[in-house]
């Protein structure tokens, strides 16, 4: 059996596959059909921009709750059957996808896919949480993220180049779930447990499983703001405090990059590109997203304590080069830009929050939180753009959204420059793992 280092230990690989393989399923709700949207505008005459684009919006709003419920009702009995339930309902409303015929039908089924999804997002992140630990735990996140945004990379061409056929057939990608669904026999703790390699000599941090700190530990950690331990973390409101700051961080780039999903192809088809453009240069965002994962590492390695501030410069380039470069190419090359930056930035957020929960049993409830973010912002992009197009009397402009977007990733750049040095921002574990300077709760 080939097995896989998780940082205290060995695992079986075939275990690292099963619990990664839920990445490809927690990007799709409504991004992997974004590139049909303008054809959906020509198929359904009668409805508007906003009700198709709810196709997109509502599987993310309706997982939301979905995710805060499964992050509160998951523990290591009943992960397994949570993940279960949520992958056949996802995995039943892509069959359902074939017979629909009106948006009324779309939209529920739309509804139904975000709960399904809900109640699987929160373990993707938080079952490698539970059996990884320091680099290993760092180096399987951005695993996780690359997979994610491979399958929309997938997704989105492939929906592009099918929907030229027929739009109802754009829908397969909702079957993906099949695939984690056949590997849950080998993410159970049962099978895990049964088949790991413990370390032989300790290692230098504590593995996930480490006995709770005691009353005197835990009141010294408190006092000083500071983790009990190397692997887990902070007490009391300072981690909520801090996890609130990450949620902040992810849920604005979150929303400043979506707009790719919602409003290139618009502004594609403005310009008089194709379908299949659209679909190409959508699957560009989520090309080097998944590419800045497998190399998170060397990243970090390379920028050190301002890898948060290179990634969201990154993203501003890109929304800049799409808003005011108006040529195939340089949508090409301004999402590709973006979405290196925001790969890079969101796998940062997944080890941080992986840090910040006080116990492994609390590592889904923690993670179900920063996904709500995630999903909220996701949803919000078309309202708030209407809004700001409103306010701004820019109703006719087609690159308003990635402009504006810009504008707010400037302000999110200077913010990392003035707090480069907090928990939120900084990227060197040795700065807070350690008795600690005054800069952790910053």
């Amino acid at each position: 059996m080939k097995y896989v280092d998780s940082g205290c230990g060995k695992m079986p690989f075939i275990s690292l596959v099963a619990i990664l393989s839920i990445s490809l399923t927690v990007n799709l709700p409504g991004l992997a059909i974004s590139p049909i949207m303008g054809k959906l505008d020509q198929v359904f005459h009668h409805v508007s921009e906003l009700e198709i684009q709810l196709l997109t919006v509502l599987p993310n709003l309706v997982t939301i709750p979905f995710i805060l419920c499964s992050g509160k009702i998951c523990n290591q009995r009943n992960q397994m059957y949570i993940l279960a339930t949520g992958l056949i309902l996802y995995t039943l409303t892509g069959v359902l996808y074939f017979f629909a015929s009106s948006m009324i039908e779309l939209i529920l089924l739309s509804c139904l896919l975000g709960v399904g999804c809900g109640l699987v997002i929160p373990l993707a992140a938080s079952l490698i949480s539970q059996y990884f630990v320091g680099k290993a735990r760092t180096r399987e996140l951005g695993m996780k993220s690359s997979l994610s945004n491979f399958t929309v990379i997938f997704a989105t061409l492939f929906v592009g180049w099918i929907a030229a056929f027929n739009w109802h057939l754009a829908f397969i990608v909702y079957m993906v779930p099949i695939i984690p669904l056949c590997l849950i026999p080998f993410m159970t703790s049962k099978y895990i447990e049964g088949h790991k390699i413990d370390n032989p000599t300790p290692p230098p941090y504590t593995p996930l499983k480490e006995p709770a700190p005691t009353d005197d530990e835990q009141a010294k950690a408190k006092a000083k703001k500071r983790p009990v331990s190397v692997n887990f973390h902070f007490q009391g409101s300072i981690g909520l405090l801090l996890l609130a700051g990450v949620m902040g961080l992810y849920f604005l780039i979150t929303y400043a990059t979506e707009v790719v999903s919602y409003y290139l192809p618009f502004t594609m088809e403005h310009y008089k590109l194709s379908t299949g453009d659209v679909g190409v240069a959508t699957a560009m965002f989520f090309a080097s997203a998944t590419l800045s994962g497998f190399f998170l590492t060397k990243i970090i390695g390379f920028f050190k304590n301002y890898t948060i501030q290179a990634a969201v410069a990154l993203c501003i380039i890109g929304l800049f080069a799409v808003g005011f470069i108006h040529h195939y190419w340089a949508y090409i090359v301004g999402v590709f830009i973006m979405g290196f930056g925001y790969g890079i930035v969101q796998p940062v957020i997944y080890d941080k929050t992986s840090y910040l929960a006080p116990t492994a049993a609390k590592s889904t409830e923690y993670f179900a939180y920063l996904l709500t973010c995630n999903y909220i912002g996701i949803s919000m992009v078309p309202f708030i753009i209407s809004s700001m197009k409103r306010l701004f009397d820019a109703q006719g402009n087609p690159n308003f959204a990635f402009i504006f977007n810009g504008c707010v990733v400037v302000l999110i750049l200077i913010v990392a420059f003035i707090k480069r040095n907090s928990f939120v921002i900084n990227v060197d574990k040795n700065s807070y793992e350690q008795p600690a300077p005054d800069n952790t709760n910053k």
